[in-house]
């Protein structure tokens, strides 16, 4: 599929959540045609750290997916579990999963 690029200006929400006992704000940008999430911004770990840099890179990582037209649960349902099966392995998976639940009608 070819990437379907946002356009500059586009309507977008914040919220938090929390993963292994930290918070995180997060902000979804949508598609002002489709009203699909079409990027991920989180913010949650201390500027300038390794943690700051791998969340930036995740959401870059996760909003190309999405502007490609991978399903939000098709990414929720890929990342990696812990041993019940259900709770996310990292906070990128913590937040596909909540991609995965923002994008539910």
């Amino acid at each position: 599929m070819s990437r379907q690029r946002l356009p500059d200006r586009r309507p977008s929400v914040t919220t938090t959540f929390v993963h292994d006992c930290r918070s995180y704000a997060v902000t979804f940008g949508f598609d002002p045609n489709t009203g699909r999430i079409g990027e991920v911004f989180t913010h949650g770990a201390k500027v300038g750290s390794a943690m700051d840099g791998i969340l930036d890179d995740a959401c870059i990582a996760l909003s190309l997916l999405l502007q490609h037209g991978v399903e939000p649960t098709a990414l929720a349902n890929s990342m990696g579990r812990l041993g019940d099966g259900k709770t996310p392995a990292s906070v990128i998976g913590a937040l596909a999963d909540l991609i995965a639940r923002e994008a539910q009608p």
